[in-house]
């Protein structure tokens, strides 16, 4: 995948997160250099915190750009289509639009770091609401923040964040067959 997606040097990638923890988790891997892209090869040279192409931000972007972009959406619900803006056609295409997936949500990356899966299992409890019972970094309970993942992965643990990703892909097989895996953007 990462070589076809390097074949066109003028491709642009626009990246899409439900969330701004899919966004952290994002931006935390481009700075450290783990992705098959860098800044220079995203759509404003920046990581959006968006579902649908309705930010004007974004729309001035693709303009501005005027050529055909591959976008990359990220989250964890992933049954909504791309709406896109009739003038915007030629540059956002549906068969370049390829979704990445973390179920049951952006928190199993904690789990999984946490040696916590079969835990988590049994709890029957969501990822979210498991995570804030039973993960503390630095005497600080998880908590549905950027900020929470930035000082957990950044820094000196970036390994961790890539070897939670790997794992996770390696041990969750039950996406559906358009939907890829964090993993697969890791260089």
């Amino acid at each position: 995948m990462a070589k076809a997606l390097r074949e066109h040097e003028e491709t642009k990638y626009l990246i899409l997160c439900e969330g701004t923890d899919e966004k952290a988790i994002i931006d935390i891997l481009l700075d450290k250099k783990k992705l098959i892209f860098d800044r220079s090869d995203l759509v404003g040279s920046v990581v959006y915190h968006a579902r649908q192409i309705k930010n004007p931000v974004i729309i001035k972007e693709l303009e501005r750009f005027n050529k055909p972009v591959t976008t990359f959406r990220v989250g964890d619900k992933q049954s909504d289509k791309i709406e896109i803006p009739s003038h915007l056609k030629k540059i956002l295409a549906q068969n370049r639009i390829f979704k990445y997936c973390t179920k049951p949500e952006l928190e199993i990356l904690l789990i999984i770091n946490e040696n916590l899966v079969d835990k988590f299992k049994k709890s029957k409890q969501s990822a979210d609401n498991f995570a804030k019972s039973n993960i503390k970094f630095k005497g600080t309970s998880y908590s549905k923040s950027t900020k929470f993942y930035n000082e957990y992965y950044g820094g000196n643990r970036i390994n961790n964040l890539v070897s939670n990703l790997i794992e996770y892909k390696r041990t969750h097989k039950k996406h559906k067959k358009d939907e890829k895996y964090l993993a697969d953007l890791l260089k």
